[in-house]
């Protein structure tokens, strides 16, 4: 579980959180959403007990948690397998065992024959899928993934994305899942909770996140391209076609419209 109760966070004179609460139950998933600059970071940094709140609690019980950052942090003299095994070998794990281990999540991550690869010879696409497998690995009971998509087209983000739902289910996995991206939120998350630009938390109900969806497809229609480009449906099976630069602009623009 995951526990805030009226945390408020600053950093030197910025307000950063205020008064911030929210539950997150035993295997369950919740996306955090928000504008640039609104604290959704800062959240994560909270639970892995990187900062302390000014005020109020932050309970995580768990014993172990994986991170995926917005970009993969590999280590670069190590190869793929190496890096996933890292963790593993940091919990005392023997060198045969951690790297057997790192292969099955490798093949997993569809990236058989790149165990000996490094970084530098690696695509964006595959660094990340690399960092994904260093982060379940050690089969945490938290995992916590910070814009992890936020650098992928959209074919290879909706491929991680699959597989990211498919571990979560299978290991019943307690996540916070922080985006810029109405419909990634949704397809992800049982909860969804919002961010404003003044640090306020606040959880979308069923009726906001329609409400949510349809401005958003409504903004993208009415300026930033042709509304025949989105192929939007509202099952949790699909998403829109729309480039990282594209989306960016128009979840910003709905956010700001709702003023969440």
């Amino acid at each position: 579980m995951i526990r805030f109760e009226g945390v408020d966070k600053s950093f030197a004179d910025l307000s950063v959180l205020q008064a911030v609460s929210f539950n997150i139950g035993n295997g369950e998933t919740a996306a955090l959403l928000g504008p640039s600059g609104s604290g959704k970071t800062t959240i994560l940094r909270l639970i892995v007990g990187a900062i302390a709140p000014d005020q109020g609690g932050v309970d995580v019980p768990a014993t172990s948690a994986g991170y995926v950052f917005q970009e993969p942090r590999l280590l670069p003299w190590r190869t793929a397998r190496q890096n996933i095994a890292l963790p593993l070998r940091a919990r005392g794990w023997h060198k045969k065992r951690s790297l057997t281990e790192a292969d099955k999540w490798l093949v997993r991550l569809g990236l058989q024959g790149f165990e000996n690869y490094y970084p530098s010879q690696l695509s964006g696409g595959m660094m990340q899928r690399v960092s994904i497998g260093r982060a379940l690995a050690i089969s945490p009971e938290v995992l916590l993934m910070d814009e992890p998509f936020s650098g992928l087209n959209m074919e290879l983000r909706e491929t991680l994305l699959t597989l990211v739902c498919d571990v979560i289910a299978d290991g019943k996995l307690t996540t916070l899942y922080v985006t810029h991206y109405l419909p990634e939120a949704i397809r992800i998350a049982e909860r969804v909770l919002m961010l404003n630009s003044n640090g306020e938390l606040r959880e979308l109900s069923r009726a906001d996140q329609a409400d949510a969806i349809n401005a958003f497809v409504q903004s993208v229609s009415h300026g930033l391209m042709d509304a025949d480009a989105v192929n939007f449906r509202r099952d949790k099976k699909s998403t829109t076609q729309l480039s990282d630069t594209e989306q960016k602009p128009a979840a910003e623009r709905v956010l700001e419209r709702m003023k969440l």
